[in-house]
């Protein structure tokens, strides 16, 4: 389902879980304008600053009367009347927009901000459903609002169908509830809402029309004023007004990403009096829509976006969150004793390592967000949370920060953008977790470690990988992206020992191992499954791959056991390969096929995971794998009677910016073949003209599990 993230509403918070990430899509729905005005166009300057003046007198007019209040409910009918309705909605049909579901007819969005960064903002939304689609992604608009720093007033929502205007009864038709992570995060922020107001009878062909004003009475950071809003979404843009109030003197810098071509104007004016004030304003019309592609990174990333800032440089950023989390890092007598207690007696590295797994598995990931200055990005007391044995995100970082200070180490508290990557050229503090950086003697991260990470043995999971960072550093801090994990450290290994008999049968022993994210995600799928359930899914990777295989035997590691590598073994057999007279001396027999392990389609753990994640013919958006690995692959086969000639497919060596594989066949006896595969991920993302690269390997891998040996007896 469409959902709709009004923009100017959406405050970072760090509190996103590291135990389990589950990546989704936003699918973004347009919010609702807020004044009925007509559409600017250049060259009606008299008119624009009528408007501003306007739209300014309104901002100042309005009243506040809780953290949620919703203007005209005395009226509750909902019946239609006759509406003046806006000449522009007669340009919004199937015929202009054949392949859209929704359009976003007009909005119309005004922020006036402060010298201190407090802000009032109004919008003011006109959106029509052109199919059943469309209405089912929009029956229900959804705003989310922090009340530690916002309140929110829905003034009205109307339906327009037909030149006729229906009120929708918002207090009759609408509910507050906390916002969905409070509860998948394990964190509970009794301050974050989620208000829903749902559309009854919306038909297709309607237009949704609503106003929303905002007042953020608490900036994140002080006396700076900072935003983004996106300019393109999957559903049209006929036109969309943003402008921007600020005090006259105000040096903001702004940026337009991914812009695109003859879809947006700009206007700077100033309003002059006591307070003088600038008005930027930015009109995007006809914005053609995003066609989502599957795994493809947010929206935020590719779209047409606005991006605007007063803070002068990311370390601007740092220093102030190196201020904030400071005041909480000075530990008391018991947490030192506890520090005493977990390094006595250990070299440097088993220091680091004891620390972080102590923080990880002993500190539990949950809490309830209620810091008092900074909500969201506050981290409390390290002594605490360590006396209560939990916290969030940035609860635990600053908890293993002061830990890892008492046993010698430099740290600092880390700011990082899970899941994305962040526009270097304006700072926004558009950060969601929080992670720890062991630092060099000149500042620079030697080692990045998230305690929230409670199953793995990854100090950083690959899925913070590539990801922005910044950190907490007043002298060092700038923005920068988490190195990437080498292949060969996130590596399934296969050992297969196997010897083909007179009657056709194929049997022997296969061995796996996994190091790095292969042995987090085995760990993770094992640990909350019972032996039985833990031997059907070892068996599920090798029985899909090939027909007639039969394992037995099989053994693992405990997956509990952090302190080795996960392995696995058994026994296997396959009958029926060969015919038999191809092996007991029939004269002139036609050679025999033989299929063998090492040409399975996806040997991997991730190969099959991955690689599928290919599966359009071109993209115009890159592609997010999320991760490196390395598949390694090695069959000993032994024949009972040496074969008069193997006819083996071609040898392959490939080397590209995206991946490397190889396939190499070495016969050193007459009755011996090895077989040695190996495959590489290097890039965690492909962008659009790498993309047929990605696609030859499922080609050339289908093909190999389809080409068998030859034997000639």
């Amino acid at each position: 389902m469409m959902k709709r993230y009004h923009r100017s509403s959406i405050l970072p918070t760090l509190n996103l879980p590291s135990k389990k990430i589950m990546f989704k899509k936003n699918r973004l729905h347009k919010a609702a304008p807020l004044i009925s005005t007509p559409l600017i166009t250049t060259g009606t300057g008299l008119l624009f600053l009528l408007l501003f003046a306007f739209i300014i007198l309104i901002s100042q007019a309005g009243a506040w009367a809780g953290d949620l209040a919703v203007s005209g409910l005395k009226d509750r009918q909902e019946d239609s009347h006759e509406t003046q309705v806006p000449l522009f909605l007669e340009q919004i049909n199937r015929l202009t927009y054949p392949y859209a579901h929704a359009v976003l007819a007009q909005e119309i969005e005004h922020i006036e901000y402060h010298a201190d960064g407090s802000r009032e903002s109004q919008d003011n939304v006109y959106l029509t459903i052109l199919d059943e689609e469309g209405k089912r992604n929009h029956e229900a608009l959804s705003f989310h609002v922090n009340k530690a720093y916002s309140k929110l007033e829905i003034e009205f929502c109307e339906i327009i169908r037909a030149g006729k205007s229906r009120r929708v009864d918002i207090a009759a038709h609408s509910h507050e509830e906390a916002a969905a992570g409070n509860s998948r995060m394990n964190i509970y922020n009794p301050l974050q809402k989620v208000v829903k107001v749902f559309l009854p009878r919306l038909e297709v062909g309607d237009t949704i029309h609503y106003r929303l004003n905002r007042r953020q009475f608490k900036p994140i950071i002080a006396d700076q004023i900072y935003g983004s809003i996106l300019s393109q979404y999957d559903i049209p843009i006929h036109s969309y007004i943003f402008t921007v109030t600020t005090p006259a003197r105000t040096r903001l810098k702004w940026l337009i990403k991914d812009e695109i071509e003859s879809c947006v104007t700009f206007r700077k004016s100033r309003l002059p009096g006591e307070r003088p004030k600038t008005i930027r304003s930015w009109t995007f019309n006809k914005v053609p829509q995003i066609v989502p592609e599957p795994e493809m990174p947010s929206f935020r990333r590719v779209a047409m976006r606005l991006l605007y800032s007063t803070l002068p440089d990311w370390p601007a950023i740092a220093a102030w969150y190196d201020a904030l989390a400071a005041k909480k890092l000075a530990p008391g007598e018991e947490l030192k004793k506890k520090v005493a207690e977990l390094v006595a007696g250990k070299d440097t590295e088993d220091k680091m390592a004891d620390l972080f797994y102590y923080v990880a598995r002993q500190i539990r990931y949950l809490g309830v967000s209620g810091e008092s200055e900074r909500p969201g990005f506050e981290p409390h007391d390290v002594n605490l949370t360590f006396e209560r044995r939990h916290g969030v995100c940035r609860d635990k970082a600053a908890l293993l920060v002061s830990m890892l200070r008492l046993a010698g180490f430099k740290a600092a508290p880390v700011l990082i953008r899970v899941g994305d990557k962040l526009d270097k050229e304006i700072p926004l503090p558009y950060f969601n977790h929080a992670i720890v950086a062991v630092l060099d003697d000149h500042g620079k991260a030697l080692y990045f470690l998230d305690p929230t990470s409670e199953t793995s043995r990854q100090f950083l999971p690959d899925y913070e990988r590539e990801c922005s960072y910044l950190i907490a550093d007043s002298q060092n801090g700038d923005l920068a992206l988490t190195p990437p994990v080498p292949p060969e450290e996130n590596t399934f290994t296969l050992e297969i020992v196997d010897k083909l008999s007179p009657d056709g049968e194929l049997s022997g022993t296969i061995t796996g191992s996994c190091t790095g994210f292969n042995d987090t995600l085995m760990r993770s799928i094992m640990m909350n499954q019972s032996r039985n359930e833990q031997e059907n899914f070892l068996k599920r990777l090798f029985l899909s791959q090939y027909n007639g295989l039969e394992l037995s035997a099989l053994k693992w590691s405990d997956p509990a056991d952090r302190s080795v590598n996960f392995t696995f073994s058994g026994n296997f057999s396959v009958t029926g390969l060969v015919p038999s007279n191809l092996i007991t001396g029939q004269k002139n027999p036609v050679a025999g096929l033989l299929q063998p392990l090492a040409f399975m389609e996806n040997p991997g753990l991730l190969d099959r995971w991955i690689l599928r994640k290919a599966d359009m013919t071109k993209r115009r958006y890159p592609l997010k794998l999320g991760y490196t690995y390395t598949t390694i692959l090695s069959e000993h086969l032994s024949f009972s009677k040496p074969p008069k000639t193997l006819l083996l497919p071609e040898t392959t060596e490939i080397d590209n910016e995206i991946f490397s594989q190889t396939i190499k066949f070495t016969q050193e006896k007459p009755d011996k073949l090895i077989i040695k595969r190996s495959f590489a991920l290097k890039k965690t993302e492909v962008e659009p003209h790498y993309y047929q690269l990605l696609t030859s390997v499922q080609n050339r891998n289908q093909k190999a599990s389809l080409t068998p040996i030859e034997i000639e007896w």
